[in-house]
C-alpha cells in the first residue's frame, strides 16, 4: 500500500467517527414536509470528487491556482427540496509551496518550502439559485452556493485536528433522475498558520538586514482551495422526485 493511500485511510479513520455521528443526526432531523409536495421529495446522492487543490499563505499570498495538485474525494448529499441540500464531503490532496518560485528578494533569502498531505472532512449547506428537479428539461440546471464547518488532518499537524470553514460556489446539472454533475470552486479558511511550516515571527540578525525580517505574519492564517467536478448517483431514483398518481 502506498504512503499516500495509507495516510488517506488513517486520516479518514480518525475523523470519520465524528462526522458520521453529526451527519446521522442531521439527516435524521432534516425536514420531511417536502415529501408531501410534488417535485420536492428529499433523497440522497453519492458522488466522487475529482479536481485540484492549491495553497495561499506566507509563501504564496495572492497568486490563484498556484502549484495545483490532484485532489480526490467523495460526497454524500442529502437533498431536502429543489432549493436546499446538506452535503458531507471528504477530500484528500497534497499541497506544495516554494519561496524560490517568486522573485521577491526576501523570499529568495528565506528560501522556505513545504509539501504536505492532508485529509479534510466537512458538512456544508447548499442553496440553489434556481429550482433543481433531476430529469426535468426545464429545471435540471442551477448555480449554487455552499458553506459549512470542517476538520483537517494533515502531515503538518502535530497537535490533533484543525478547524476550517469551506465556502464557495458552483453549478449543478441533472439531465436524468439518476445522475447529477457539479462543477465547483470552494475556498477554505484554515484557523491555523502551520500549513506551510512558517510559523515563527522572530528575527535572526545573523543573516544580514534582508534575511533578518520576520518569517511569518501573526494573525494571518493559511488558506487553501479546491476546484473540481462531482459526479453523483441517486440509487432507486426512478420517479423519486415526482408525485405518485395515488
Amino acid at each position: 500500500m502506498s504512503a499516500k493511500l495509507s495516510f488517506f485511510i488513517s486520516g479518514m479513520t480518525k475523523v470519520s467517527r465524528i462526522f458520521a455521528l453529526v451527519i446521522a443526526i442531521a439527516v435524521q432531523w432534516l425536514p420531511d414536509a417536502a415529501n408531501a409536495q410534488c417535485g420536492n421529495r428529499n433523497y440522497d446522492e453519492y458522488g466522487v470528487f475529482l479536481g485540484a487543490g492549491y495553497y495561499n499563505g506566507e509563501i504564496n499570498p495572492v497568486t490563484p491556482f498556484y502549484k495545483p495538485k490532484p485532489a480526490i474525494g467523495f460526497n454524500l448529499r442529502h437533498v431536502i427540496d429543489d432549493r436546499f441540500a446538506v452535503t458531507f464531503q471528504a477530500i484528500w490532496t497534497e499541497l506544495e509551496g516554494k519561496d524560490s518560485d517568486f522573485k521577491n528578494e526576501y523570499q529568495q533569502w528565506r528560501n522556505a518550502s513545504f509539501k504536505n498531505q492532508m485529509v479534510e472532512m466537512s458538512i456544508q449547506g447548499e442553496i440553489n439559485f434556481l429550482p433543481l428537479v433531476p430529469g426535468d428539461p426545464m429545471r435540471c440546471f442551477s448555480p449554487y452556493v455552499a458553506a459549512g464547518p470542517g476538520l483537517v488532518l494533515g502531515s503538518f499537524v502535530n497537535e490533533g485536528l484543525r478547524f476550517c470553514i469551506p465556502f464557495g460556489l458552483g453549478v449543478k446539472y441533472s439531465p436524468t433522475e439518476s445522475f447529477t454533475l457539479s462543477a465547483e470552486w470552494k475556498y477554505r479558511k484554515l484557523f491555523s498558520d502551520v500549513l506551510d511550516g512558517i510559523t515563527e515571527d522572530k528575527y535572526n540578525l545573523s543573516y544580514g538586514e534582508t534575511a533578518a525580517r520576520q518569517r511569518s505574519f501573526l494573525g494571518n492564517d493559511d488558506c487553501y482551495s479546491f476546484i473540481g467536478v462531482v459526479l453523483s448517483f441517486r440509487p432507486n431514483a426512478r420517479g423519486g422526485h415526482r408525485c405518485s398518481a395515488y
